[in-house]
């Protein structure tokens, strides 16, 4: 019996040993390759050039693009309908995309939801995703936290396709989850890919950057990754 607890013991102590260092390589990986740009300079005239205006936000843990709703280059009511939202109308000017583990999105509506089962899956085990889509009334207010960029018609394009192609869509329009949502002015989508420790909703957010050849960082885990290229 003292043989199988020392057996038990030394497998617990493996662990938490494995455990630890991977999360502690995790975040020295996170921190050292995030300082490298994929974009480090713009022509000045492109600067120049630039007109349209969206916003990379983040609450810490997760970040979302934040797009106008109408722009002559594509009226975001077309493919996300106001009906399907409980409470909004055509007054609202921006509408904010977060990609994201999909069961995570359905059973934490709030921090306290979280559950050592939904969190060790999202993060260590390929999982389905979802579109959180949040429409907002009026312009933000830049900060910390909500960092707006001016990108040129071209790159708003690119960032357009990007976003399209990570929706499920059915007929041309994207696969609406019914009866979701945690506010009246937000919803859920079915998305494309497999969600990861390694590939979360802060990489789409980056990889998004990417898409546009717009300033971004070489890996983003985290979002300081992303936001402090920003800034």
């Amino acid at each position: 019996m003292q043989r199988l607890l020392n057996v038990f013991f030394r497998t617990i102590d493996w662990f938490l040993a494995v455990a630890t260092s991977s999360v502690l390589s995790f975040i020295f990986l996170a921190f050292l390759l995030s300082g490298f740009p994929v974009i480090s300079s713009y022509a000045q005239e492109q600067q120049q050039s630039k007109k349209i205006e969206i916003f990379v936000t983040s609450n810490g843990v997760h970040t979302n693009l934040v797009l106008p709703v109408s722009t002559p280059y594509i009226d975001w009511r077309h493919k996300l309908p106001l009906q399907q939202f409980a409470h909004v109308d055509s007054s609202y000017k921006y509408v904010a995309f977060g990609w994201g583990d999909k069961r995570f999105f359905m059973q934490t509506p709030e921090w306290k939801d979280i559950t050592p089962g939904v969190a060790l899956a999202a993060a260590f085990w390929p999982t389905s995703t979802a579109m959180h889509v949040t429409y907002i009334k009026s312009k933000l207010v830049e900060n910390r936290r909500q960092q707006p960029i001016l990108i040129t018609p071209e790159q708003y394009q690119l960032l357009i396709s990007y976003i399209d192609r990570s929706f499920v869509q059915q007929e041309n329009a994207f696969q609406h989850i019914t009866g979701s949502g945690y506010t009246r002015q937000d919803t859920f989508y079915e998305a494309h890919g497999r969600y990861h420790v390694l590939k979360n909703c802060n990489s789409w957010v980056n990889r998004g950057l990417k898409s546009m050849n717009h300033k971004s960082a070489l890996w983003a885990p985290v979002p300081f990754a992303i936001m402090r290229h920003l800034r």
